[in-house]
């Protein structure tokens, strides 16, 4: 954990869920964590928090669907810190469980925007922050969504793809620079989205999100080099940033 000590690390979706989790424990080992929600509201009382915890926070509204939300976050990020060690994209969204046929395309690329796109901007803007830390890293969430495909699923599964895909690319263009990047694959864990995704399951059968903490701090740690990995919480194991075969 001390390694994160001073580090400028960026959460999205940090007001709750795993999210909150990876604020808590960046904070408490000692990170400077800028963390957004869609409303400050929703943050209120971070930055007091991250004091207590042994860290310090810079809190900003930003809606993952709003290109001028990202630009501005990332320029605000530029001018005070001319750097970025981490990059935690957390921010998403299910979407509806409707058959393709039935699905608003609206609300299909709703999805996009903010699962993919959103992220995409954020890689883009924040490409030469990353580049100018001495050990950038970038982690993602995504889901075995991505491959199982369940039906009524296209707008989590075809973002959640997608973002792999995305990833693995940026993952070779930064091969020979000090930045990595990679993704997350909580599986089961007791957060909203998975309410919404299966409201039938029992949520005390599922991990709280704080479980996944110690995977978090590693990834983003500099000292972790792996690079075009997703590492499956539930398995323990790290696969290359493709389909399985």
């Amino acid at each position: 954990m001390s390694d994160h000590k001073g580090r400028i690390i960026l959460v999205t979706g940090a007001s709750r869920g795993i999210g909150r989790a990876a604020f808590q424990a960046l904070a408490r080992a000692g990170a400077h964590v800028i963390a957004t929600a869609r409303s400050l509201e929703a943050l209120r009382g971070f930055d007091s928090e991250a004091k207590s915890l042994g860290g310090e926070a810079t809190l900003a509204a930003c809606e993952m669907g709003s290109a001028g939300d990202i630009d501005r976050l990332c320029e605000s990020i530029r001018n005070r810190f001319d750097r970025l060690d981490g990059l935690f994209g957390n921010a998403g969204i299910l979407g509806p469980k409707r058959a393709v046929g039935d699905l608003p395309p609206a609300e299909f690329e709703a999805a996009l925007t903010i699962n993919l796109t959103g992220n995409f901007r954020l890689l883009h803007r924040l490409d030469p922050l990353l580049k100018a830390s001495p050990g950038g890293r970038a982690l993602f969430v995504t889901s075995g969504v991505a491959w199982k495909r369940h039906a009524g699923w296209s707008p989590y599964a075809v973002s959640k793809a997608a973002l792999e895909a995305l990833v693995g690319v940026y993952a070779h263009e930064i091969a020979d620079t000090a930045v990595r990047a990679n993704l997350i694959s909580p599986g089961p864990i007791r957060t909203e989205l998975r309410v919404e995704a299966w409201p039938d399951e029992d949520p005390d059968s599922v991990p709280l999100p704080e479980a996944l903490a110690p995977a978090i701090l590693t990834m983003l740690s500099p000292g972790f080099d792996q690079n075009g990995v997703i590492f499956d919480f539930k398995t323990g194991l790290y696969t290359r940033c493709q389909p399985p075969a």
